[in-house]
């Protein structure tokens, strides 16, 4: 291949789409709406995350690349441009190459708007950028194979418009054959491979950060087979009076589109990925590894899939995959995979039933209607005669955290002893917690005591014992307990409630037995209020039936791990919700007296605020906007000498199930500050590392304001100027003479 030849093409196209203003009102128009419709919805969802962005591009760059390609080939055809460009010393895989350069360059431009849209975000957030990276990638790679497709479809007709449509129409099933309702009457073999072929699943999974071999493999093959199938119309044309050297053109094409499928097909099975994601979220992180390198016998998981799977959830079983062959390679032998199809085999359909998982339906649409199927997705971990299963894997998000915990509890004889104290109002493990309780018991060994008989004492190996948000006077008893364990190199939780909240009547008081007042010795104190947040804070439906709204409470903080804390705790968790929560002061001098290390784990953010005594908490009653700045909402104090540790929150409700089922952060908080107390390694980081929530925090409705109208300004304006400027110039150009032009 000649590199000169394909330059001066690709310099040639490129001038085509630049000299006229037709490109550039594509890429306005595209653009526009791209940002359009993203930022419709971006600032309700409130992350700092382009997903939104670039789940809109597939079904744009549908249009955007036939516009494009749609005269590449018909153009020259209809103009009578092409047998003179041939009949130069250029080949015909010159020409396709120039083409699909100048394409992919134009496209590549219109891509890289994305770039300063998040950093945009990155001034008011904290955007993945290796995630950005990986959209922007994806969105590439996908632009390549419809620039191919445009290329060979334009080569097939004269007339652009008829390209234009095909293009599109073509670009249309090749994104959307992998859906349910296309594949649902197809046979199993054929399903499959439509579902593997589909662009939009590759583009997924290119999209979430990850490079992996098989997407690119897909992505250069199906690139070089349109290509392939336009080189040979190209041929076409050229050797049509000789058959014999046409086909021999046409088998080698033949053979290698075969190999291009036979290969995307087996190659399913080839590992090999780069994770670009800032926290390696989709790698087995540190965690893992030490409990995978701790095992001294053979722990085997049992994979229970259905081959005929819904198409949303073929993805799901994929990252399973991986994520199962990851385990056994650092498992060194100690970790044995295998998977089984259940509706095939009534031996292996016994066999997850009796490790608890059971057979699945399915809603799926197939011939205009709703149909019922019934499959399998679900693991077993078992060890020495024991099991733990996963009866169904919906979404791999807290997969590792799962497999890991299941493991440990399998395989660790001993677990560290926690106490929860209660007959005093406290919040209930199994009633109020269980959730909570249900993670807690993967790790720890937990249960409820009452110190309230002269002479208790916390039950022997207790190594951490837990306060949650008592209401009822705690007796000296009880006190002096918990006093005498932190004496002798205890630790504790303590989850104070200094103010009481009325759900129904939404209104605030004072509860004045919270336990507060054992902290003053240690240099804390919860302080009498409940902390709200104008800019970090929970949007939550209020009202019922059939009238219910949605609107920012404050009440509902936000708070964040401080950035620059040594704590792991602090380290490690992002940010929570705490409802209704109070503050927590320190006091030098006395920490100073106990010889005790205080570090602040959680803040609000700058536009935090303080409410005291009795006052209505409702969303109508606007908080004051004076006096903000960012609110301490938990510390942790550490005696270094005896061993003594102590985690301060001026909040119980936050692990409540009503908060924990729907941010999952809240439990990773709880389960590191055990892990910390008890002094054990954690896994809690391991269950939200696919969920973290970069939030957005704006200063004022202008910023939000500044961010939507000039990001799409800049779309308008910086093709628009470029255009005409390059147009100015080339007009200025003509008024020459070509002896002024020298």
């Amino acid at each position: 291949m000649n590199l000169r030849n394909v330059i001066s093409i690709t310099r040639k196209e490129l001038k085509g789409y630049f000299d006229g203003p037709t490109a550039y009102i594509v890429l306005v128009v595209f653009l526009l709406l791209w940002e359009y419709l993203f930022f419709r919805s971006a600032f309700l969802v409130g992350e700092a995350s382009l997903r939104i962005l670039f789940d809109i591009l597939p079904w744009l760059l549908i249009f955007l690349v036939p516009a494009v390609t749609m005269g590449s080939i018909s153009q020259e055809r209809g103009e009578g441009t092409l047998e003179f460009l041939l009949t130069h010393p250029l080949r015909d895989h010159e020409l396709l190459a120039g083409k699909f350069l100048a394409a992919m360059i134009f496209t590549a431009i219109a891509l890289l708007f994305v770039f300063p849209l998040a950093a945009s975000f990155e001034i008011f957030g904290e955007p993945d950028w290796g995630v950005v990276l990986g959209q922007y990638l994806g969105g590439l790679f996908m632009a390549a194979v419809l620039v191919s497709l445009g290329i060979f479809v334009s080569s097939l007709f004269r007339s652009q418009i008829a390209s234009l449509m095909t293009g599109v129409a073509l670009a249309f099933f090749l994104v959307i054959m992998g859906f349910e309702f296309v594949t649902a009457s197809l046979p199993m073999t054929l399903a499959s491979l439509f579902e593997r072929l589909s662009l939009l699943s590759h583009f997924s999974s290119t999209a979430r950060g990850v490079l992996d071999l098989r997407d690119l493999w897909y992505y250069l093959s199906a690139a070089a087979v349109f290509l392939g199938l336009a080189y040979l119309q190209l041929m076409r044309r050229r050797f049509g009076n000789r058959r014999s050297v046409y086909r021999s053109y046409r088998l080698g094409v033949a053979l290698f589109i075969g190999i291009a499928v036979l290969t995307n097909v087996v190659g399913a099975r080839i590992p090999g990925r780069v994770d670009l994601t800032r926290d390696r979220i989709y790698t087995l992180g540190d965690a893992t590894r030490r409990v995978l390198s701790g095992l001294d016998d053979v722990v085997n998981i049992t994979l229970f899939a259905s081959d005929r799977l819904p198409a949303q959830l073929k993805p799901v079983l994929r990252e399973v995959k991986d994520t199962l062959r990851d385990y056994e390679t650092l498992g060194r032998g100690n970790v044995v995979v295998s998977v089984k199809d259940p509706g095939k085999d009534p031996r292996a359909a016994g066999e997850a039933a009796a490790m608890g998982v059971s057979e699945v339906r399915f809603n799926v649409i197939g011939e205009g209607e709703f149909k019922v199927k019934t499959g399998y997705l679900g693991l077993a971990v078992s060890y020495a005669g024991e099991s733990e299963a996963i009866p169904f894997i919906e979404d791999t998000s807290d997969l590792e955290y799962q497999l890991t915990s299941f493991i440990r509890q399998l395989t660790v004889k001993e677990k560290p002893k926690i106490a929860f104290l209660a007959g005093h109002g406290e919040k209930n493990l199994y009633s109020d917690y269980r959730i909570f309780s249900g993670e807690l018991d993967k790790q720890f060994q937990v249960e409820t005591v009452s110190l309230d008989e002269e002479g208790s004492t916390l039950p022997e190996g207790t190594r951490v014992v837990v306060v949650a948000g008592p209401t009822q006077r705690i007796g000296e008893e009880a006190r002096s307990a918990v006093r005498d364990f932190l004496s002798r190199g205890g630790s504790a939780l303590f989850l104070i409630d200094t103010v009481k909240v009325s759900p129904g009547t939404l209104t605030a008081y004072p509860n004045r037995e919270s336990f507060a007042d054992f902290l003053h010795p240690y240099g804390v104190t919860v302080e009498e209020d409940i902390v709200y947040d104008l800019r970090a804070n929970e949007t939550v439906r209020f009202g019922g039936g059939v009238v219910s709204y949605l609107l920012p409470y404050p009440f509902w903080a936000r708070v964040f791990g401080v950035e620059d804390s040594t704590s792991p705790i602090a380290r490690r968790v992002g940010s929570i919700l705490l409802p209704w929560a109070a503050t927590v002061d320190l006091d030098t001098e006395r920490l100073k007296e106990k010889g005790l290390d205080a570090e602040v784990l959680l803040t609000t953010s700058g536009f935090g605020g303080r409410q005291v005594g009795s006052f209505s908490i409702s969303p109508g009653g606007a908080p004051p906007g004076e006096a903000l700045g960012e609110q301490v909402m938990a510390v942790s104090l550490s005696d270094r000498q005896r061993g003594t540790r102590i985690v301060v929150v001026g909040d119980s409700d936050f692990l409540l199930d009503r908060f924990t089922r729907n941010t999952p952060e809240n439990i990773v908080f709880g389960l590191e500050a055990l892990s910390w107390l008890g002094q054990e390694d954690s896994i809690a980081g391991l269950r939200i590392k696919q969920r973290v929530r970069r939030k957005l925090l704006f200063q004022s409705p202008v910023q939000a304001a500044m961010v939507k109208y000039g990001n799409m300004a800049a779309a308008v304006l910086v093709p628009a100027g470029f255009g005409a400027l390059r147009l100015i110039r080339r007009r200025r150009l003509r008024r020459f003479s070509y002896g002024e032009r020298s």
